[in-house]
């Protein structure tokens, strides 16, 4: 069997031990408390927050972007026979609700056949199939009311009625069903009418109406009744329970859902006033003066920090952090360990667990959360050689047990390996025997021997590897470390605060020459002024050498790796998340948009198609995690790149923090496809994001869950990636939002990000413009679906047009560095230019073609700009993914000057409307035809519009001239202008939206308020000041944006009294979020809110104008200061940026 590969013959290990020499540097202090828990288990929240009672101010870092990984990670949600909650912790956890009996199978018929759109089975059979959660695949219509009788087969005693629909108000919605009984389906006795007053449910997941029932009957007849503002309705599933016990012999086990468990302990550590940060590992241990602990370092997406404390208490996995601190442990011996590994499949689903010399397995029935569908499960035990215990022979074992355990007919599995550690440490007392009881246990078995002030929570700790296995089960494991926080709290009274703490260091011979650089700020790239520990020069283990490393496997890092290994490169992918394919699989949004689906992502497409899962997004993941081991790619899941290798301008490898610590890969090509441009900004690249300039971003959403669910679509707020203090709020103000769900995916959903200043950036011109280059790389075929407002000048004038075009090789290269491509939301382009080059299907083209570009590289000693280009893009046209023309495509830049000419005309004959109301692709959306060709030189073009506006015959001409020239900062035509403002009341104006938002996001006269204000022209004051006076709490953000953007351009003091007076009025002010609990107020159960996002950013919009007026009594300096400590960290980022610019 598989299982049997060596570990041992890994490609790109180091021969022998080998590393990097890390200058000395001061690491900025996050977090100074008494106790610090590192790690996210249910133990360690029970000993977090058991410390916090106890007095002490505890910090906790929790390595996964949730907490409860011990059960929701590794799947083992159940409690064994036995087992039952007692504390109140463990029954908030695990308190299961009224127990449900077996589902009792039935046939059925209707009375009026089902529509075509969703058709039933012949005979129908879709009700009862145990299948739903998929509105397009797994549901039957209805057009009319209709009538279902279903037939039991016998008489049996019913205990409660469950109908799982599917509800879009005004689309596809049923009002409601009445129940009635007989036992010979002549006499029917009406017992139950329901009514359907839910809300519509999160988008495409069910909606369920339940109901008990205390009859006993053969024939259940339901007269369901469409909505009456409904065009028709959807059923998914009907299940009748059964009073009764099931004569089954298979296990039936009740367990939470993983929603229920990470939100339960998030209420916790919130309750308890414990802060807390997901995505967080710990990467080093200070001490103090005496050579005692006095913390840790913590490695995230945005760097590193220090979190100083008197006590350390480790509850990772394998004790890293007592590793770390000089603790000694057992030997990890290689050859055969055993781990075990869970596999859930949909009830009823064709499988049978694997079975083999090297895996065992059990079958379970699973009755999930308050649902009373029963899942299949496969708990499987698989022997497992490995060389070592370093983290490098865990990845690998990770991807043997998935290449043995996979499953098509699987919905959900463990995202990791359990294991009860073979290594124990070396403790102050050591328990030999059985497990003795959570309350009984001597607490010197989980405090080392050889490392001070430190306590181990976890199955490292000095017991029996049977006591271990017992400790490890969720109730004991709480209990200990509830007794374990009561101790370190006690022993944190009788310590004094840590003096002279350093990151001490010995340095060794390095393998090589470079800097390492990482970011050194604090949690949030907003945090200034943090006190800092000094860090002395130290060497850091090389973990591997490759010629490419891919550091992120999503959307285009999965195929990233594929390509290079294709091109004859020992290729590693890192990935900081369980499984490949980022936001197309794990985000769960499995279907395209739009994109070009040739090249490389057909052949993928392929491949899905072809391993026939159940669930679209599991196997696209698993097709990623197949393709990329079939190729020779090596992939590290839970790996998370921090910082870069650089030696003048060239990037020569990557910092890595994993479970087990820090280190470095080195690799002759890097690619960046963190999506944010994590390495490449970190080696030296500049970078665009929200600053002073504007606020503008795309919405992101944080979506919930269903097991079998491909696709779950929001847009309900914005979260900065490499914030860690914004990703944590939006985790658990997500988790409040979806609180029934089945769980929550694991990682944002933002559609922009940092994007790299790159050697060549793009345009959204260049796009509606089709430029073409001669060295494209990949193709755009997208629209302009912007998730909010925009900021080009093309979107200000209220223009629009198609986006079908290319992105060059330039964009994917940081300007300034070498040996590094950047890929997919990072690439080089302007912010209002990457709504339609973010298509899945054409980063995964992308993705493919950096692969080989950087393999070229590699054999090239990592000269990414010495690339053979039309070698590769000879190879991207053979496999699809170009077409033959780019090979002698030229730059179709600058346009010719009769092209200039013709646009100018064209103008005149242009009637603008705002997009926002209509469809991109209808035809009055390709909105001012000549106007793209006319901004590509806005110089040029000035001096077109000012002779066109002189000779205008109309009035109408002279004012669409007037506005271009305005937007475009000449004066020539403001009178025309003014008159035009004047003339309008205030139009339909714009809120604040996300999903289904295309190109520009303001009103006619919202455009020609902000192209009043960049004339620079002092007489265009006051018509702005009289649409000012006209404002209300209930007008439109893009009326308070228009003229917020007009008079701080115009900068003048005169603006800032009546600016002063908008805000003033009731509803203006109030906005910033500063904590967690102002935070889940405002938590609503819309996937797709806006409102909250509405206020805050026309609060913010206005009180920058204010600022930049002058102010007035201070509002706009204070509002600004209140949004530079919320916690979205847009908000902050953008507040800091403008109070930093010097004062007008």
């Amino acid at each position: 069997m598989a299982l049997v590969l060596s570990i041992c013959c890994l490609g790109g290990v180091v021969a022998q031990p080998s590393f990097v020499t890390e200058h000395a540097r001061q690491i900025p202090v996050a977090y100074d408390v008494d106790v610090v828990v590192v790690g996210g288990s249910t133990g360690a929240v029970a000993a977090a927050a058991a410390a916090a009672q106890g007095g002490a101010k505890v910090f906790l870092a929790a390595p996964r972007p949730y907490l409860g990984e011990d059960v929701c990670g590794t799947y083992r949600l159940w409690l064994e026979p036995g087992e039952k909650p007692v504390s109140a912790l463990a029954k908030k956890v695990f308190g299961e609700p009224p127990s449900s009996g077996p589902v009792l199978p039935f046939t059925y018929e209707a009375d009026r056949p089902s529509s075509a759109a969703h058709p039933d089975t012949k005979p129908p059979s879709l009700l009862c199939d145990g299948q739903w959660g998929h509105a397009a695949s797994q549901s039957v219509q209805y057009t009319e009311d209709v009538a279902l009788t279903l037939d039991l087969g016998k008489e049996q005693s019913l205990k409660r009625l469950v109908v799982e629909g599917y509800q879009k108000s005004g689309v596809y919605a049923f009002a409601g069903l009445t129940i009635s009984v007989s036992s010979d389906k002549v006499q029917w006795c009406e017992t139950r009418r329901l009514e359907n007053t839910n809300p519509d449910p999160e988008e495409f997941a069910p909606l369920e109406l339940a109901t008990p029932l205390v009859e006993r009957a053969r024939y259940v007849r339901l007269q369901v009744r469409k909505a009456p503002d409904a065009e028709r309705f959807l059923l998914g599933e009907i299940l009748l329970e059964s009073a009764e016990p099931s004569p089954t012999d298979l296990r039936r086990v009740w367990m939470p859902t993983p929603m229920h468990v990470k939100r339960a302990l998030d209420e916790v550590l919130v309750e308890a006033g414990v802060p807390y940060l997901f995505g967080c590992y710990p990467t080093d241990v200070l001490t103090d003066a005496s050579g005692q602990t006095a913390g840790i370092v913590m490695a995230n997406r945005n760097g590193r920090q220090a979190v100083r404390a008197k006590i350390i208490l480790d509850a990772t996995e394998r004790a890293t952090v007592a590793r770390l601190a000089g603790a000694t442990f057992q030997p990890y011996r290689s050859g055969p360990h055993t781990f075990r590994r869970a596999v859930v499949l949909e009830p009823g689903a064709p499988a049978e667990p694997r079975v083999g010399n090297d895996v065992q397995g059990r079958e379970l029935s699973l009755r999930v959360g308050d649902g009373i569908k029963a899942y299949r499960a496969f708990e499987y035990a698989l022997t497992i050689p490995m060389k070592d215990g370093s983290y490098r022979s865990f990845a690998q074992a990770e991807q043997l047990a998935r290449d043995e355990t996979f499953d098509p007919a699987q919905v959900d599995a463990s995202e990791f390996l359990f294991q009860v550690p073979p290594d124990p440490l070396e403790g102050r007392a050591r328990e030999s025997g059985d497990w003795p009881g959570a309350a009984t246990v001597s607490l010197d078995v989980f405090r080392p021997a050889r490392a001070s002030k430190t306590y181990v929570l976890g199955g490292c700790a000095d017991l029996s590897r049977d006591a271990a296995a017992k400790l490890l089960r969720p109730l004991e494991l709480m209990e200990v470390g509830a007794r374990l926080g009561r101790r370190a709290a006690e022993g944190a009274k009788t310590l004094a605060r840590p003096t002279g703490v350093r990151l001490a260091g010995a340095v060794r011979p390095a393998a090589t020459t470079g800097s390492v650089r990482e970011v050194l700020v604090g949690v949030r790239p907003t945090d200034r002024g943090l006190p800092t520990i000094p860090q002395q020069a130290r060497s850091l283990p090389v973990l591997g050498e490759y010629d490419v490393v891919v550091a992120g496997g999503g959307t285009s890092g999965a195929p990233a790796g594929i390509g290079a290994a294709r091109h004859g490169a020992r290729t590693l992918v890192l990935e900081y998340l369980h499984d490949l394919g980022g936001v197309g699989t794990l985000g769960l949004i499995g279907n395209y948009c739009a994109g070009y689906r040739g090249g490389y992502t057909a052949e993928h497409d392929k491949e899905v198609e072809a391993l026939g899962a159940a669930v679209h997004v599991i196997g696209k993941a698993e097709t990623w995690r197949r393709t990329n081991r079939r190729d020779g790619v090596e992939v590290w899941t839970g790996a998370l790149a921090c910082g870069a290798l650089v030696e003048k301008g060239k990037v020569k490898g990557i910092v890595v923090a994993t479970p087990a610590g820090r280190g470095v890969v080195l690799a002759k090509t890097t690619i960046d496809a963190t999506g944010s441009g994590d390495l490449a900004i970190v080696a030296g690249a500049g970078y665009v994001y929200a600053g002073a300039f504007h606020v503008a971003l795309q919405g992101a959403g944080l979506s919930p869950r269903t097991p079998g669910q491909s696709y779950s679509n929001t847009d309900h707020t914005f979260v900065a990636d490499t914030d860690m203090v914004d990703v944590w709020r939006a985790f658990v103000y997500s988790r409040q939002k979806f609180a029934n769900s089945y769980d929550l995916v694991p990682l944002p959903l933002t559609r922009e990000r940092r994007r790299i200043i790159g050697d060549f950036t793009v345009s959204p011109l260049d796009l509606v413009n089709h430029r073409t280059y001669p060295d494209t790389i990949y193709q755009v075929k997208g629209g302009f679906d912007t998730h909010g407002f925009t900021v080009d000048d093309f979107f200000l004038l209220n223009a629009q047009g198609p986006a079908i075009g290319y992105a060059p090789y330039r964009c994917l290269l940081p300007k300034g560095l070498d040996g590094i491509l950047v890929t997919g939301l990072a690439t080089s382009a302007q912010r209002d230019a990457l709504p339609p080059m973010r298509m899945q299907s054409d980063f995964q083209n992308e993705g493919y073609a950096a692969g080989v570009a950087a393999a070229e590289a590699a054999k090239l000693g990592g000269a990414t700009r010495k690339v053979d280009l039309k070698a590769v893009q000879r190879h991207l046209v053979d496999v699809g993914c170009l077409p033959g023309s780019v090979l002698t495509d030229r730059d179709s830049y600058p346009l010719p000057e009769e092209q200039l000419a013709e646009a100018v005309k064209s103008l005149a004959k242009t009637k603008w409307t705002p997009s926002y109301t209509r469809k991109e692709n209808s035809p009055e959306a390709q909105s001012a035809p000549g106007l793209a060709v006319l901004l590509t030189q806005p110089c040029r073009a000035v001096s077109l519009l000012k002779e066109a506006y002189v000779c205008a015959e109309t009035e109408d001409a002279k004012v669409v001239y007037a506005h271009v020239l305005g937007m475009l900062g000449d004066s020539t035509g403001l009178t025309s202008l003014i008159a035009a403002a004047r003339s309008l009341k205030w139009d339909d104006g714009w809120n604040f939206t996300g999903m289904g938002q295309f190109g520009t996001a303001q009103s006619r006269l919202d455009s020609y308020l902000v192209a009043l204000g960049r004339t620079h022209d002092s007489r265009a004051i006051p018509p702005i000041l009289e649409k000012l006076a006209e404002l209300t709490p209930a007008s439109e953000f893009s009326h308070c944006r228009a003229v917020a953007l007009a008079l701080e351009t115009l900068g003048d003091p005169a603006g800032a009294r009546p600016l002063a007076e908008l805000l003033a009025k009731p509803g203006m002010t109030g906005h910033a979020i500063a904590t967690i609990e102002q935070a889940l107020e405002t938590a609503t159960k819309d996937p797709n809110d806006t409102a909250t996002r509405n206020t805050a950013l026309r609060e913010l919009v206005l009180a920058r104008a204010l600022y930049r007026c002058g102010d007035y009594h201070g509002l706009g300096k204070e509002i600004l200061t209140q949004y530079a400590h919320d916690l979205h960290g847009l908000y902050a980022w953008h507040a800091q940026a403008v109070l930093r610019e010097r004062r007008r």
